[in-house]
């Protein structure tokens, strides 16, 4: 009886090695179609980055608007490629083959997804760090830069979920198109609150309750979608 234990113990950590190497191999395999098209993103970050190092109010709008642009492009690039492409060009006789399950299956395609979005959004953060801390822009924006971009990533979360969930690419570029209608209104928004806006032009960086109430909020969001994601996903009888 032990023995058979122990083979059954092998056996589930031969299966659990076997999943996270199809899922790293599916993770590689998004990273190589489209890294041609991400290296471009990233250089039109930096480009964005230099502009707003360069300390001059046309530079800083027309930096700030790249940034912008770009980031809420990248996240929907990346959706765009890795899963509705395959639902619309019937991809899905590749994925079928592979010994996974549809739960490997959606997180190879949750991680694959970070992956390509995250390189981007932690390049973005570090560069507007290092130009606030390193140049004569004012301190105090840099709080409200992350909570903007913590917006995007959330953005980027909930259209992922509905990425994940929804099989009309109608209804998900509605999504998209919906979530980023609120960047405009969430930057206003937070410039009113007096702890974040009145700090903006300050040469001191205030993490203030407000700010970090705003932050565990984005992050509240992103997980919950996340796992609202699975749990109707794990529903379904196929990968997509």
């Amino acid at each position: 009886m032990m023995s058979t234990l122990n083979q059954n113990n092998a056996n589930h950590a031969s299966e659990m090695q076997q999943t996270r190497q199809m899922i790293k191999r599916l993770i590689l395999k998004e990273f190589q179609m489209y890294q041609k098209q991400f290296a471009a993103y990233v250089i039109g970050l930096l480009i964005g980055l230099t502009l707003i190092g360069m300390a001059k109010t046309w530079a800083f709008y027309a930096g700030g608007m790249i940034l912008l642009v770009l980031l809420i492009c990248v996240g929907g690039f990346a959706i765009q490629s890795s899963l509705l492409n395959e639902r619309r060009e019937h991809t899905l006789s590749f994925m079928m083959s592979l010994p996974l399950t549809p739960m490997t299956f959606f997180w190879s395609k949750v991680l694959a997804n970070l992956v390509l979005y995250l390189v981007p959004f932690t390049i973005v953060l570090a560069g507007t760090a290092f130009l606030v801390l390193f140049t004569p822009l004012p301190d105090g924006i840099l709080i409200w830069s992350f909570l903007i971009y913590g917006f995007l990533a959330t953005n980027f979360f909930i259209s992922l979920a509905a990425a994940l969930v929804l099989e009309s690419e109608g209804w998900n570029i509605f999504v998209q198109i919906a979530v980023s209608t609120f960047v405009g209104p969430f930057m206003v928004f937070i410039g009113t609150i007096d702890a974040i806006g009145k700090k903006i032009q300050s040469n001191e960086i205030v993490l203030s309750r407000e700010a970090l109430g705003i932050f565990a909020l984005e992050l509240t969001i992103m997980v919950l979608a996340l796992v609202f994601a699975r749990r109707v996903y794990r529903r379904k009888d196929s990968f997509l």
